[in-house]
């Protein structure tokens, strides 16, 4: 038989794995897998799809750390004035926040390849193997985390390998790279398998592991991103109007930060004590066990605690005399239990607020309402009705609450890029922002010596 070697890369910012419930997680990830041995049953493949999850603790926890030192939200505690660093090919900066290993790229094949084995392995099961509907399930977790790791490389890295067979090999050898737009196309055929195992099957929601909610979520904002308007208002619209999803208040101890599996909640990484959420090492002190390499970027706290513009998310923020500086808390409970939230209500309103509005023909009336819906929760001056914007002036009060209510989760970098106003937001910190060669992430060196085939980002520019 054969066996599975699954390479596994350093994950940058010395980040440790995640960790879900015990009960989600009580099977270790493996090193190996053996072609049509280990998977022969549901129980095989269930502890095969944990090995998964295992792998988008990682990554999850990652993309917030790449995405917010590239931005402006946060700076290196010791370089307080630099924001926005300059990437470099090694997966270095010049003048700005550590991204060693840029970005964690080899952490996502390590996750495709093992939902690849699961994926492939299911489907050659007989379905008599299976409980009723547990191959289904199993395939539309597998299905959307693999999407999760394609979705996260190509807005990081553009132009990456698509693979969607197991390999035995430790890189990707003679596989080249499939352009930013097929890569999205394949995560679309990831989410939208999965969205039809789930249409008529009944599984119970558990907002620690994938759902029908979660891809629903997924398919938002990737519509988004492929500027497909009505698709993400539509899908957007069917988070908004589920009576059992709500936005929580932004009060001290009843938060959607501090409460596992809130009514906010739609798909987050729940971690435990004894196994904490790793991002607070890096936004916690010395003294509260962490590293407090980073901190909030002085203006943006300023913001976060005008009541005018960041209102209740000051919440996010606490003041630390002994560094003199504005902490992250978000990540930040005593006991490291917070978890990483990967999709949550809240972005569903902003999603939908931004599609009504680049729609052909936009929905001005909509699109405030949904932005309103946030500024209210966060108890902000509200936008007049009819409003006193432009389209073009509303699109940026929706840039700017989109930064405020997603502080430190790491949707700042990808939606500048995405928008292409990384020259004017970035640039104005960093010049060379204003090429948009640099609005690609370097591939690691590492990962371009393992695989000859591979071309690094930027036309070797870094």
């Amino acid at each position: 038989m054969k066996t599975i070697h699954i390479k596994f890369l350093p994950v940058v910012f010395s980040i440790m794995l995640f960790s879900c419930e015990e009960s989600l997680l009580d099977f270790p990830p493996q090193t190996q897998i053996e072609d049509g041995a280990i998977i022969i049953s549901q129980s095989s493949a269930e502890k095969a799809l944990v090995g998964v999850y295992a792998s988008i603790r990682s990554i999850s926890g990652t993309a917030i750390l790449t995405y917010e030192t590239a931005a402006d939200n946060v700076i290196l505690n010791s370089l307080r004035t630099v924001t926005v660093p300059t990437l470099r090919a090694d997966g270095g900066v010049t003048g700005g926040a550590d991204r060693t290993n840029g970005g964690g790229y080899g952490s996502y094949y390590t996750l495709v390849n093992r939902a690849n084995h699961v994926i492939t392995a299911v489907n050659e099961l007989n379905d008599d193997l299976f409980t009723a509907g547990s191959k289904d399930r199993i395939l539309a977790e597998a299905h959307t985390l693999r999407a999760f790791a394609y979705f996260d490389l190509a807005r990081t890295y553009a132009n990456v390998p698509v693979i969607l067979t197991p390999s035995t090999a430790t890189n990707q050898l003679g596989i080249r790279k499939s352009p930013k737009a097929d890569v999205f196309r394949q995560v679309e055929s990831d989410l939208d398998i999965a969205e039809s195992k789930w249409n008529g099957n009944s599984w119970n929601v558990n907002k620690g592991r994938v759902s029908l909610w979660a891809v629903y979520a997924f398919k938002a904002r990737l519509y988004l991103y492929q500027e497909r308007w009505n698709d993400a208002e539509n899908y957007a619209s069917k988070l908004i109007l589920n009576p059992e999803l709500q936005l929580t208040g932004l009060e001290e101890g009843s938060n959607w930060y501090e409460t596992r599996f809130s009514s906010e909640g739609i798909f987050e990484v729940a971690c435990s004590t004894s196994e904490g959420n790793p991002v607070r090492t890096n936004f916690a002190t010395a003294a509260e066990g962490g590293l407090g390499d980073y901190i909030a970027a002085p203006d943006f706290a300023d913001l976060l605690n005008d009541p005018d513009t960041g209102g209740k998310r000051s919440l996010y923020l606490k003041h630390e005399p002994s560094v003199a500086a504005w902490l992250i808390r978000i990540y930040n409970k005593s006991d490291r239990s917070s978890s990483v939230f990967l999709f949550r209500l809240a972005e569903q309103y902003l999603i939908r607020a931004e599609a009504r509005l680049r729609k052909a023909t936009p929905d001005i009336p909509g699109a405030i309402a949904d932005i309103n819906e946030i500024k209210g929760r966060a108890g902000v001056p509200l936008l007049d009705t009819p409003g006193t914007l432009s389209r073009d002036g509303l699109l940026l009060a929706l840039e700017d609450e989109n930064r405020y209510e997603f502080a430190f989760e790491g949707h700042r970098y990808p939606d500048i890029i995405r928008t292409g106003r990384a020259g004017e937001v970035f640039g104005a910190l960093n010049p060379v922002y204003k090429d948009p060669r640099y609005w690609v992430v370097p591939i690691p060196t590492s990962d371009l010596k393992d695989d000859p085939d591979l071309e690094q980002n930027g036309d070797g520019v870094y």
